[in-house]
């Protein structure tokens, strides 16, 4: 205990002598002095976990001092003595960020048993401060690996987009190569196809090797690294090519970095081509990240040679889109998971009554899969608080609708869903967030959202509020169709509950 430091400020000597002998007895270290001006040099330039400061003092009173304290150092533990107490002085003192205060003459249990108390309270300081620092680390691991996830979608999708649009191979192959380049900041790659009658492998789309290079190069399955990896149907990644005993031999072909990757390109358990990468701009060497990245976009490329599967790979994806995000937002909250379930079941049920085509629905779906997924960037302690959230803490909530769509941006195919999912707060009287929109200018389907998010609010088991019975929720949204609510929705929704 020797590191836990008091300082003791207190004009009258006799005073310093005692809480010295009293807390060292107790395994403080203190430090005291009858001026409130040396008080301050020692605060400044010890930094004691606590300081006991008598309030009235010559040369500078207490709440002088603790003012002055202050401005140096917002998180020591100050406890005041005086023997004049006084409604103002003490509050004053509190609102100074004192913790505590004991009266002249005091008890020794009880100067004690304060300053035990305000070390359990500095303890709980650290200890919250570290939980904090703790989840803004999470937060941040988790938002970085939503933004990487996002972004090595979102080219995914915009590469097989790609294909949709172009009825070329070699324009495809060319999408695929540029694409590739930019988001791996490459030097060189390269895509090989087999051809079935010579029984080579060529260059068909490049970027960043010589004419010649591209026009010579014919590689036998089996040969060099391309024909291993066409050979073998499994994609390599070498940190060091001078040490894998696999390759060493093989490097006829253009690798200028010891580091490459190189992915086959399948179909329908056939190899038929390789896609060559090497050589970063930044010269640093790949990771595994890029590894799976060209691995994902290899697979998405054969979708060139047979237009027929084309719909089958996008849906594959789409899927692997909306999943990799449900997944990352069901980590942080679980609770989210069921209400979003529940959200998308009478939201549906409420379209399907409106006459919404399948199109709509199934926008619908997703808008309220990923409804709250903003939510990934609001602290833990804020979703869980069990008491009414702080004006802070209400802005910082509001904000998810907004995140939400800034998060799932990039990923342009989600097109209509990300405005259900943003305007979903928004209020039928223009009083909502994040744009403050009115009427029929919010989308039909974050209405819809809308009235089907705050019924299962109502009637779900949560923290900080207690649930209403289903009598009690079809209330409040009669109540509040016309302001918050659509009231079209809100009679079609309520016709659906009153039949079940």
């Amino acid at each position: 205990m020797a590191d836990k430091v008091i300082l003791v400020v207190d004009d009258e000597q006799v005073i310093c002598n005692l809480l010295s002998v009293v807390l060292s007895e107790k395994g403080y270290k203190v430090v005291y002095t009858t001026s409130p001006v040396e008080g301050l040099k020692l605060a400044g330039a010890r930094h004691p976990d606590i300081m006991v400061v008598d309030l009235k003092m010559p040369e500078m009173d207490g709440i002088s001092l603790i003012r002055r304290v202050r401005e140096f150092d917002s998180e020591m533990i100050i406890v005041v003595m005086t023997g004049y107490p006084s409604f103002d002085t003490v509050v004053e003192s509190l609102r100074l960020g004192a913790y505590d205060y004991v009266t002249k003459p005091f008890d020794i249990g009880e100067i004690s048993f304060v300053i035990e108390k305000a070390f359990d309270y500095r303890n709980l300081i650290i200890a919250n401060k570290r939980l904090m620092k703790e989840l803004e680390e999470k937060n941040a691991e988790l938002e970085e690996k939503v933004e990487g996830r996002t972004k090595e979608l979102s080219l995914l999708y915009n590469v097989s987009k790609d294909i949709v649009t172009s009825l070329q191979l070699d324009e495809t192959l060319k999408v695929i190569v540029d694409r590739i380049s930019a988001v791996l900041d490459l030097e060189i790659c390269s895509i090989l196809l087999f051809d079935k009658v010579s029984k080579e492998l060529t260059i068909k789309a490049a970027c960043g090797l010589p004419d010649d290079a591209v026009k010579v190069t014919q590689v036998k399955p089996g040969e060099n690294i391309s024909g291993w990896v066409l050979q073998n149907k499994e994609a390599v990644f070498v940190e060091d090519i001078e040490t894998d005993g696999r390759f060493s031999r093989r490097n006829q072909e253009k690798y200028y970095t010891h580091s490459f990757i190189s992915a086959p390109l399948i179909y329908k358990n056939e190899a038929i081509g390789v896609i060559n990468v090497n050589n970063k701009r930044s010269k640093k060497s790949f990771t595994y990240d890029d590894f799976k990245l060209l691995k994902s976009i290899a697979d998405q490329s054969v979708i060139a040679i047979e237009n027929a599967s084309l719909y089958t790979s996008l849906n594959e994806m789409y899927l692997c889109t909306v999943a990799a995000l449900i997944s990352a937002l069901d980590a942080k909250d679980h609770y989210t998971k069921t209400h979003s379930d529940n959200v998308a079941r009478y939201a549906l049920a409420i379209a399907l009554s409106m006459g919404l085509d399948e199109e709509a629905l199934e926008d619908m779906r997703l808008a309220c899969e990923l409804h709250d997924l903003g939510k990934i960037g609001v602290h833990d302690y804020i979703l869980t608080k069990p008491g009414k959230l702080n004006p802070e803490e209400w802005e910082e909530i509001k904000k998810h609708s907004s995140k939400s769509a800034e998060i799932l941006k990039p990923l342009t195919f989600l097109g209509n869903i990300i405005k259900l999912i943003e305007q979903h707060h928004e209020r039928y009287d223009g009083k909502g967030y994040p744009h403050g929109f009115k009427g029929e200018d919010i989308e039909l389907g974050a209405r819809i959202i809308a009235v089907a998010d705050s019924y299962d609010a109502m009637t779900t088991q949560r923290p900080y509020k207690k649930v209403l019975s289903r009598e009690e929720a079809m209330g409040e949204l009669a109540k509040n169709s016309g302001t918050q609510f659509d009231p079209m929705i809100v009679d079609v929704f309520l016709k659906i509950l009153e039949s079940l």
